[in-house]
């Protein structure tokens, strides 16, 4: 045989070896995903655009049902809160997980915008995952890099006993860096540890550098197995 079909052959054996490896994986790490963390606030990444007003998401992960809520937000330099034309801070509250509530915010001395909501009936936040709140935010035109945004204070309604629950800490990251599809961990690359990043997520324990937007690889608005297998692809691709 010659020696470049030997090349060939091992290179096409590699290659199924790393393709059926990595659906492995997947598989295993779909099984894993099922079993969610404790609820959280989740804050995914914000792509800044210098000088512009955009919308910071805070994302809700829970198994318990509650009915209100309250967290102190720390926006970095650069950022600020938006204001609406009655002077009130732009915020506003996902359609996907509310029926009859209020939301208000405003600056406290900590320096923290203070959020809360809450609904006159005691009516429950629905579903379990997904966008909870919105801020609109304004960012300086020469803001350049990465910045973290916090979240303390957290406290939510449970609906059951009408107990306040605290929640940990939480945090995001508002950069300028452009997003590269499947880069799920934002280390500008895409391999096996964006499937790892994605399926941390399903899990409800991303990690800081969490990028919603690059592992949104199929672009449906949420993330999913089908982002990981799509993950998958690109790595085979290369």
């Amino acid at each position: 045989m010659r020696i470049d079909n030997i090349r060939t052959l091992r290179t096409s054996s590699y290659r199924r070896c790393l393709r059926v490896t990595l659906l492995f994986f997947v598989i295993l790490l779909f099984a894993v995903s099922q079993l969610r963390a404790e609820d959280k606030i989740v804050i995914p990444t914000l792509k800044i655009e210098p000088g512009t007003t955009q919308r910071l998401a805070f994302q809700l992960i829970n198994k318990t049902a509650y009915t209100a809520f309250q967290a102190e937000v720390f926006l970095p330099k650069g950022i600020t809160p938006a204001k609406t034309g009655d002077g009130n801070y732009s915020v506003s509250l996902s359609s996907s997980r509310i029926t009859n509530h209020t939301i208000t915010a405003n600056v406290i001395s900590s320096g923290a915008l203070k959020v809360a909501a809450y609904s006159s009936n005691n009516e429950n936040l629905k579903g379990s995952s997904g966008d909870l709140f919105y801020i609109d935010i304004v960012s300086d035109a020469n803001f350049e890099g990465s910045a973290t945004i916090e979240v303390k204070g957290i406290l939510f309604t449970r609906s059951s006993d009408r107990k306040e629950i605290e929640f940990a800490d939480a945090s995001g990251v508002a950069t300028t860096r452009i997003s590269i599809e499947g880069d799920a961990n934002s280390d500008e690359a895409v391999d096996a540890k964006d499937i790892v990043e994605v399926a941390n997520y399903l899990k409800g324990s991303p990690s800081d550098y969490f990028d919603f937007s690059a592992a949104d690889v199929n672009t449906d608005g949420t993330i999913s197995i089908a982002d990981i297998i799509k993950i998958v692809h690109i790595i085979l691709s290369k």
